[in-house]
């Protein structure tokens, strides 16, 4: 159990006591048991954060919106969530093995959306308000956690790197973000695989310096320029032989809606486009990059015109079953 001097250290960043939050967010603190979460119960909080609570309460099925409070500038937002919700995640967590990398324990489970790795992220590192209250993840049920939200960089760093090298034959300032991208994903990758698993990337320098790394090697993360930068950085990792086209697919987007004007037929992509001609083609981008032309793969994925995801079974391979 936390020490409530933890909690209260906590807060003294941004100037308040527990018992003045308690007296500030009155009943809406009492449905359940409540933690403190986001930065400041991360240890990376300053004077301008939020106090973020969340609260486990019996009885509700959904996650309630936020009750937002001020104490003098500071805003306190309180969510309440269902008290059966930590338990879910854990088995859905535990129901998948886990495989060890050099990086870390990644779990073979798929990557949750991104509202459940935030919340689960924010549940790892919850304070509770009162000593006599658990963690909300402990032990194994951490374990298994930490493990999914592990997957979950992976798959991230896996899709970057993999339309970094769509882009980098044509069209170079879209290629130079994504490698550099590709390197900021990887530091989140390393942190995580670390125990560090907030998730804020502004906060990602001073996460990985209080993991050990130094200043050089964090910068190193933030500067990848290109293919062999990102390979210098992998060396250490098991994945340095892996090929992202292989470990990655693409589909059309199940959201997009064929629509006809006069004779001509078009698609109507999620973000509103409409696109004549679209690409249609499914299988992992090592095999269509063969027979479609980067350009044209790399243009489909920005339009919405195709999903690129992760191909689960391939990364299963490559993991180990």
């Amino acid at each position: 159990m936390t020490d409530r001097s933890d909690v209260d250290r906590a807060l003294d960043v941004v100037g308040l006591t527990l018992a003045e939050v308690l007296e500030l967010g009155g009943t809406v603190l009492t449905a359940g048991p409540a933690y403190l979460v986001g930065s400041l119960a991360g240890g990376l909080g300053n004077r301008g954060s939020d106090v973020d609570i969340h609260l486990l309460v019996p009885g509700i099925d959904k996650p309630t919106p936020a009750f937002l409070f001020f104490a003098g500038d500071t805003p306190i937002d309180i969510e309440h969530y269902p008290d059966t919700m930590p338990a879910a995640l854990a088995a859905g967590a535990q129901a998948y093995p886990v495989r060890t990398l050099p990086i870390g324990a990644v779990s073979l489970a798929p990557a949750p959306g991104r509202r459940t790795r935030r919340t689960a992220a924010r549940w790892l590192n919850a304070l509770p308000l009162h000593p006599d209250q658990p963690p909300v993840f402990a032990g194994p049920q951490a374990a298994a956690v930490r493990a999914v939200l592990v997957r979950a960089a992976l798959d991230q760093l896996l899709q970057v790197w993999a339309v970094a090298r769509l882009a980098d034959p044509v069209d170079p300032d879209a290629a130079a973000y994504l490698w550099s991208r590709a390197g900021r994903e990887l530091l989140e990758l390393r942190c995580r695989a670390a125990g560090d698993v907030l998730t804020s990337e502004k906060w990602l320098p001073s996460r990985a310096r209080r993991l050990g790394l130094t200043e050089p090697a964090v910068r190193a993360h933030y500067t990848v320029a290109g293919a062999g930068d990102l390979a210098a950085l992998l060396a250490d990792t098991g994945l340095d032989d892996w090929d992202p086209w292989r470990l990655t697919a693409v589909a059309p987007d199940p959201q997009r809606q064929p629509v006809k004007l006069g004779r001509e037929g078009f698609a109507l992509t999620r973000h509103g486009r409409l696109v004549p001609d679209p690409v249609s083609v499914r299988g992992s981008v090592a095999e269509v990059a063969g027979s479609h032309p980067p350009e044209r793969l790399l243009t489909a994925v920005r339009t919405g015109e195709l999903t690129l995801e992760v191909a689960g079974d391939a990364l299963t391979e490559v993991l180990g079953d």
